[in-house]
Parts: structure tokens; C-alpha cells; sequence
């Protein structure tokens, strides 16, 4: 029996709906559905597409989809945090301070962190997430061996700084959402860190398809297309993607399309009549769409877990991801769920071959769905939780 409250601390939570937002939600949701009490602190910043430094809400308590909210004001000082983007964008190398710089005055809110000592008792267990943002970082280390840490890790340039060890060494327990990003972790910080990364858990992430919240809109969908949903950036190699797919439909002059679904930059889709960007859509409508494509893309290289793809398998198609993404070439590879592409070439041909085998497609989806029902139930993925954070009722 777990008899503590869970206390979950992320950066943005309400409107944005990106990694982190959605796993610390389903956390908090899934933990009240079971009689766990669940609540989220945060910061009144709206998104990470809005001002970090502004308020977007009011401090205070809300109800967020039946989920207790508690908002506190951003720091306000932000050229710090500027300057050092300017000097990572012109590539130049950054010192120990201006990595500490990048975290302190990104995302941040001291009164959160003040406000989260009343909770540093015997009464509840704090988890925080991701590891990329400073709110993260300056509540974590502000109360050393009090919090856990979901990191999300990603194989990029933070995630080496020595902040990050920092962080590791600080946090509680460590929850990893995959094989691959603790292997990550192992490789780079378990000979200094020890049994703290070493013997951590991957919990996972908990999936399922959400309840419908009406019909979905008669969108204006092509006959036949592949899906890429999720926020339109350099950085998840959309522009790859693009490229990629324009020239598939050079070499194979057929009717199939590729349909962008999410927001962020809309210059990176290809003109012409062979890509349809939808913007937003709602939940409903985004798994419609999902589920009559031929398959759902992600070439992103920097991925902890890939939601996106798990819902893919659970609408029934399979999936399309980058041979040099560890996480989503290990879920494809354990359940062949989908096919894993390194060039251009490979990535034409994967497309093709889902284009003319039907009974694949079905069987590589059908193949994910089974590996989702094992490993990523939120029974399943919530016990890992529980069980590690019942462990220190018993000492």
C-alpha cells in the first residue's frame, strides 16, 4: 500500500502538450484514477513558443483536467539566458558560467522552489521533469536527496555539461523512459555517479489511446499519406524529413502524401501538392488522422521515449524512424513495429514497401500494439513508480 501524495514538477503545464507536459499529465491523472492523490506545480508561463519571462497566468491553484495545479511567477532577468543562446547559435564554446547561466535564467521560478520545501516531508514524494530546463535544475539541487528526476534525456550538447552530473548526483531516484537513454546515462556518468544511475529504473511511459472527446472533423485527408505529427522543427529534423520526401515523390510519382500535423515552423514543409500541413487539431482528430495513414514518421534523433509512435501502433499503422535515433530504433527493433532508415535512398524504400504490402503494415502495427500492452500500460508503468517510491516507506 502507498500511502504518500505525489508532488509533480515541470515547467509549462496546461495548454502546451509537448513531451514532458503529456507524461507528467498522464502521471498525475493516472496516479488520482487510482486513489495515489496527485498534484503538479508549475510555472504561470503559458508555453515554451510564449515569453519564458512572462506571466501568462495568475500564481495561484487551478483545476487543470481534474489535476491540481499550482502556478508560480517565472524569473523575470532574462539577457543571461539570451546571450548565451546568441553564443550556442554562432557555435562558439561556452564557459562553466555560461552554462550555468543557461539553466539559471531560462525557465525558472524561485518561488516555486521556495514554496516546494512545504512539501519536502514525510508525507509526499516529488518527481521533477526534464532535465533541459532551469526550473529543473534549481529545485532539485535546492533540496539535495529530496526530489526525483525523470530526465528525458536527449544525446545532446546539455546533457554533458557538468550541470547535469550535477543534477544527477542530487536527485533522489532517477526514472528513465527507456533502455537507451539509461544506457546514455551509464556510458557517461555511471563510473562517477555508481549505483545512483547504475541501478536506477526505466519506467517508461505509460500509453493509451484517450477517450474521444466527440467526433472527429470531416477533415480534407488524400487517399493515401504518411503522417508526421508533432512540433515542425529543425531540431526533431523535419527539414530531413521534407527533403527526404520530396524526393520519394520524384522517384515514385504515385498519389501518396505527407500530412503535417502540430504547430512551430511552417516553412520547413515542402511546397506543393504532394505535403498538407493541418496545423492544431485536436486529440480526436489527430489519432483520425493517424489511424487512416499509411504509417507515422519520426526522424528525430533526439528522442527519450517518442510518444508518437506508440500511438501510431495503437491506431493500427507502423512506424518510420531514423537508424540513428538509439530509443526509437530500440522500440521498432524489439517489437518490429516499423522499419529504420539511415539515407535518402533507405528512406524512399521503406515508404514503398509500406505503400505495397498492406498485410505488413497491419502486422508491424499489430506487433507494436502487443509491445505497448506488455511494457507501457499504466499499470505497468506506474507500478515501476510506486514500487520504487513505497522502497524508503520501508526503511
Amino acid at each position: 500500500m502507498f500511502n504518500k501524495k505525489i508532488g509533480i514538477i515541470t515547467p509549462w503545464f496546461g495548454r502546451f502538450a509537448g513531451g514532458a507536459e503529456l507524461q507528467a499529465r498522464g502521471v498525475a491523472r493516472e496516479l488520482n484514477k487510482r486513489g495515489v492523490p496527485a498534484r503538479v506545480f508549475t510555472t504561470c508561463s503559458v508555453s515554451p513558443y510564449d515569453s519564458w519571462w512572462h506571466d501568462h497566468y495568475e500564481p495561484g491553484v487551478y483545476d487543470v483536467e481534474g489535476i491540481e495545479t499550482h502556478r508560480f511567477a517565472t524569473g523575470k532577468v532574462r539577457e543571461p539566458y539570451e546571450a548565451v543562446i546568441r553564443k550556442i547559435t554562432r557555435g562558439q564554446n561556452l564557459s562553466a558560467a555560461e552554462q550555468n547561466d543557461f539553466f539559471d535564467y531560462g525557465i525558472n521560478s524561485s518561488e516555486l522552489v521556495q514554496a516546494v520545501a512545504d512539501y519536502v516531508n514525510d508525507s509526499y514524494e516529488l518527481i521533477a521533469l526534464p532535465y533541459f530546463h532551469g526550473l529543473i535544475h534549481s529545485v532539485v539541487n535546492q533540496y539535495p536527496g529530496k526530489i526525483s528526476l525523470i530526465p528525458c534525456f536527449h544525446d545532446e550538447p546539455q546533457f554533458y555539461w557538468p550541470a547535469t552530473e550535477r543534477l544527477l548526483a542530487n536527485s533522489k531516484h532517477i526514472f528513465f523512459n527507456s533502455i537507451e537513454e539509461k544506457e546514455l546515462a551509464i556510458r557517461n556518468y555511471g563510473r562517477r555517479l555508481g549505483r545512483s544511475v547504475v541501478e536506477s529504473v526505466v519506467t517508461g511511459e505509460g500509453v493509451e489511446l484517450p477517450h474521444s472527446n466527440g467526433e472527429p472533423k470531416t477533415l480534407t485527408l488524400p487517399d493515401r499519406y504518411f503522417v508526421y505529427a508533432g512540433r515542425k522543427e529543425r531540431g526533431k529534423n523535419v527539414h530531413l524529413l521534407g527533403e527526404w520526401f520530396v524526393e520519394y515523390a520524384a522517384k515514385y510519382p504515385g498519389d501518396a502524401k505527407l500530412v503535417f500535423i502540430g504547430g512551430g515552423d511552417q516553412s520547413l514543409v515542402p511546397a506543393g501538392n504532394r505535403c498538407l500541413d493541418l496545423g492544431f487539431v485536436s486529440e480526436t482528430d489527430k489519432l483520425d488522422v493517424l489511424k487512416h495513414s499509411q504509417g507515422v514518421i519520426n526522424l528525430s534523433e533526439k528522442e527519450s521515449f517518442s510518444l508518437v509512435i506508440m500511438e501510431g501502433w495503437l491506431c493500427g499503422v507502423p512506424s518510420v524512424v531514423s537508424a540513428q535515433c538509439a530509443v526509437t530504433r530500440g522500440h521498432v527493433s524489439r517489437c518490429n513495429g516499423g522499419l529504420f532508415v539511415s539515407n535518402k535512398d533507405e528512406f524512399c524504400e521503406a515508404l514503398k514497401y509500406l505503400e505495397d504490402h498492406d498485410s505488413v503494415r497491419q502486422s508491424m502495427a499489430l506487433n507494436g500494439q502487443q509491445y505497448l500492452a506488455r511494457e507501457f500500460s499504466f499499470d505497468a508503468v506506474l507500478a515501476r513508480y510506486l514500487s520504487v517510491l513505497a522502497a524508503d516507506e520501508r526503511w
